[in-house]
């Protein structure tokens, strides 16, 4: 679908437009969801298949592409998906796209608020989250995080993440201040261990790979982490 106008596509054509994605993706065999980056998703089904996860949490809808796999993959194992995006239009739009899947709940606001919504009733399950919502001059991923913490069986992935060893992988930087890498969130993590890929940003293939990094709460799930070779834990 390059050269097209993605969000006004997706917004004519939601159905059709994951069918076209999921499509392209077999032909391409770059996935749909994660940037599209295969060596990422992989890195992702090692983690589900080792832990048997209960809630999967989206900040950052967007269109609904990842939420759509995230319904997917959960729906396998009769699990839920909780996704909050801030922005109207996108939020319409994924309400289009993934809004009428059983096991997905949309929620439009704050992804703070969001989390801290859902605190009471899943901070104890099984959880993967996936942060993606830094698009604005408000960037929430320090405060998420404080949420988070006391989510002690969750694994966070955080979406374009400076990867410190690999300038290959892309990553966001708005200013001195707002840059996601690992000063930025220091305070916000604790004692948590982060993990980043231990492969170059090459084999995601043509095109910049956009960086990540997987966190482990709490040392629940190290050994989980410390056995896929496709992450390395940062010392």
């Amino acid at each position: 679908m390059g050269g097209f106008d993605n969000v006004q596509l997706t917004k004519s054509y939601p159905k059709a437009s994951v069918f076209v994605r999921r499509a392209r993706a077999l032909v391409t065999g770059k996935p749909y969801y994660f940037n599209r980056q295969r060596v990422r998703a992989c890195a992702f089904r090692e983690i589900n298949a080792r832990i048997s996860f209960e809630n999967y949490i989206e900040t950052g809808t967007y269109l609904g592409m990842t939420t759509h796999f995230l319904a997917k993959t959960a729906g396998t194992r009769g699990a839920r998906v909780y996704s909050c995006e801030i922005n109207e239009d996108h939020f319409a739009i994924a309400s289009r796209t993934v809004g009428d899947m059983e096991n997905v709940h949309l929620h439009r606001g704050s992804s703070v608020d969001f989390l801290a919504s859902l605190s009471p009733t899943i901070s104890k399950n099984a959880n993967f989250v996936y942060l993606d919502a830094h698009w604005y001059e408000y960037l929430p991923l320090r405060d998420e995080l404080r949420v988070l913490r006391e989510w002690p069986n969750t694994i966070v992935m955080i979406d374009d993440f400076k990867v410190p060893f690999d300038a290959g992988f892309g990553w966001d930087k708005y200013d001195e201040e707002r840059e996601i890498c690992l000063p930025h969130i220091a305070d916000s993590i604790g004692p948590s261990l982060v993990y980043f890929p231990n492969y170059p940003a090459q084999r995601e293939g043509i095109g910049i790979a956009r960086g990540y990094c997987v966190i482990a709460v709490s040392t629940r799930y190290t050994d989980v982490l410390d056995k896929i070779g496709l992450l390395r834990r940062f010392k």
